[in-house]
């Protein structure tokens, strides 16, 4: 979305927050491969009963409607003239989602099958996403090719797509300032730090000379957008999209973070300063972020948090109305703890997602791959039954047509729009999940009880006012002294009438008019002496 309103011209917001995006539908980056431990995202990615929603058509089914031979395909999906075993394997693939060719022969794995040399009589894989191709790649000496759709966003041959997959977009500079939080202990961790990187500096992964020179919009582009001011956050071991856990101690302090950031970006947007709620009375970081069973564990297998930040942390996360730190190279590149101690995040060399050759990114990994095929079979196997079922209704549904949009709108048959049966069957009552009820209840009483907080803090006007002072980059300067506590800031004075002290700074006016640093005596004297 902020690509396109950069492209068009449309003014952009004050400035973004990503929570864990999910930016690589491809799945071409490490962190994917790993067995995520520490993410409730499963490891072989998220798998679907079977339902008229899902699976949609496979390639196969899109080859058919796409040739108009929908008779072929009211049947059994498969032709009549067939012998036994094409039809036994047939039904096999179409259970599955994926075919497996045990004698691949000359087959070699290729990016692309268009780089394969006519008549060279060599097979190829096809590990790059894209229209006119179906995804395949060499596991095990075998030759795989996925028929069944992966992701339920979208087609798999959009999955490539700068659009869908955003990490994969040629140029991330001109836009507006991101915050990027991301869970250390995340599958998605390293597309992340990825598309951070990448939007703080553009040269440094530029797309190559043959795509500027094809595309001399993107050059001037490239030419014209700025870097793009990046604060990237990992936070030790967390999960994906962590402040959904909002009753944790690591989410309320993800949730200062992101109202810091807030703050500040508006501020800045607006070149103005203007009030804010304190949020010490309202987000309370102590024993009560805990769940119960955190509480009963916590003295035998948890050290109480380090009252001051341990020595090698800089700082503690802040909350909105207080400056970020200034941005170096248009980051800010930060490691956070689940106490809420602040790190500096290790050099880009030590993060693999950093290292790759850019011709591999976006393009299918045999790991993936692998892990997604196993859990697949297995999670097949258990509703093969209801899964043929589903394909040979929707069979017959495509033999009587599909209620269409009029000539202008044709929704694609991966598209839940696309495939509006004439006569739709009424789906069963889902079954009520009570892991998610629990989560629902935990979450909603931590909210009820922040809201409380909340209005009484709002009745008592307990505020905080943003900073608006910034240098040219963009970054707030660290000497400017904070105006809204009655409170003469470090190294600062009194100076004239205490009511003089209490009025807010105005853009413009002299600073030595409201407060004063103390000038040496002549003579030596103390620093300050004489003045009120």
């Amino acid at each position: 979305m902020l690509v396109i309103l950069r492209d068009t011209k449309i003014p952009l917001p004050a400035g973004a927050i990503l929570i864990s995006p999910w930016v690589d539908l491809t799945h071409s980056f490490p962190s994917v491969a790993g067995d995520g431990s520490l993410d409730y995202i499963p490891a072989h990615g998220f798998l679907h009963r079977p339902s008229s929603a899902w699976p949609p058509p496979n390639a196969d089914d899109i080859k058919e409607i796409a040739m108009h031979a929908v008779e072929k395909v009211a049947g059994d999906s498969i032709p009549g003239r067939t012998s036994q075993q094409v039809r036994r394997q047939t039904i096999e693939d179409a259970v599955r989602g994926f075919s497996v060719d045990h004698t691949p022969g000359n087959a070699q794995q290729v990016s692309n099958p268009d780089d394969l040399v006519p008549g060279a009589g060599i097979r190829g894989s096809n590990t790059l996403p894209g229209v006119g191709h179906d995804l395949s790649i060499m596991l095990d000496g075998n030759l795989v090719e996925i028929k069944d759709q992966i992701q339920i966003y979208t087609t798999n041959q959009l999955i490539s797509h700068p659009l869908v997959s955003p990490v994969l977009t040629p140029i991330l500079g001109g836009l507006p300032p991101l915050m990027i939080l991301t869970g250390g202990g995340e599958i998605l961790r390293d597309e992340q730090i990825y598309l951070a990187h990448k939007a703080a500096n553009p040269f440094k992964y530029a797309p190559d000379e043959g795509y500027l020179s094809e595309n001399p919009e993107a050059r001037k582009l490239f030419l014209e957008c700025k870097p793009t001011n990046v604060q990237l956050q990992v936070w030790d071991d967390l999960c994906h999209v962590a402040p959904t856990l909002s009753f944790t101690r690591p989410a309320k302090y993800m949730y200062r973070s992101i109202a810091q950031f807030g703050a500040w970006a508006l501020a800045q947007a607006q070149d103005t300063e203007f009030q804010v709620q304190d949020s010490d009375d309202v987000s309370v970081i102590s024993s009560d972020s805990d769940t119960e069973s955190e509480k009963a564990d916590k003295a035998e297998n948890d050290p109480p948090a380090p009252a001051t930040p341990v020595a090698d942390a800089f700082e503690k996360i802040g909350k909105a109305g207080e400056r970020l730190p200034p941005f170096k190279n248009h980051m800010i590149r930060q490691r956070v703890d689940r106490h809420g101690n602040i790190y500096p995040l290790a050099p880009s060399a030590s993060f693999p997602a950093l290292q790759m050759h850019p011709s591999e990114i976006g393009v299918i990994k045999p790991g993936p791959v692998r892990k997604w095929t196993n859990a697949k079979q297995v999670w097949e196997t258990k509703f093969a039954k209801e899964k043929r079922k589903v394909q040979k209704r929707r069979a017959e549904e495509m033999a009587k047509g599909f209620l269409s949009f009029g000539a202008d709108e044709v929704p694609p048959p991966s598209a839940l729009a696309g495939r509006r049966a004439l006569v739709m069957p009424k789906e069963e009552k889902k079954k009520r999940s009570w892991g998610m009820s629990l989560w629902s209840v935990w979450g909603s009483s931590h909210d009820e009880k922040t809201l409380v907080r909340e209005e009484k803090a709002d009745n008592e006007g307990k505020t905080t006012s943003t900073s608006t002072r910034k240098d040219k980059a963009g970054t707030p300067e660290s000497d400017i002294p904070d105006l809204s506590k009655n409170i003469p800031p470090s190294g600062y004075v009194r100076h004239g009438k205490p009511s003089d002290f209490k009025k807010p700074y105005v853009k413009g006016e002299p600073l030595q008019g409201v407060l004063k640093k103390p000038q040496p005596e002549a003579g030596g004297g103390e620093p300050g002496a004489g003045h009120g």
